[in-house]
């Protein structure tokens, strides 16, 4: 229960980021409204979560899992961006950091492939 305010700030942060919209506790409900709409969404959401049957731990994994799978794609955005001279210009990565990147990028798209395959029964 003490993580939900928490979780819902930091979420909706990141969301009102997202959407450029105006965001955090220091700006007034009048300047962030689509922020504090977020947080009031996010711990309405949590608090009927940890009120239902449902078990953390279970919903924990699940969580895990969808974060597994949505890594390797956003790690490839990601590469793609550091590689690119026009967006980055002088700042793009070297080779290390490309090789290693790559490398975590394959690693963690081979991961989430043999954990779908296992999930699928193949």
């Amino acid at each position: 229960m003490l993580a939900i305010p928490v979780l819902a700030g930091s979420g909706a942060a990141g969301m009102a980021g997202l959407l450029g919209k105006r965001w955090g506790f220091s700006r007034s409900v009048r300047k962030a409204p689509v922020f504090y709409s977020l947080v009031a969404v996010g711990t309405v959401g949590g608090t009927l979560l940890s009120l239902s049957s449902i078990n953390p731990i279970q919903l924990l994994v699940v969580v895990a899992i969808i974060n597994g799978i949505a890594a390797a794609p956003f790690l490839l955005l990601v590469m793609l961006i550091a590689a690119d001279p026009v967006l980055m210009g002088e700042y793009r990565n070297g080779k290390l950091a490309a090789i290693l990147g790559w490398a975590a990028f394959t690693l963690m798209a081979a991961a989430a492939v043999v954990m779908l395959a296992q999930l699928a029964g193949l």
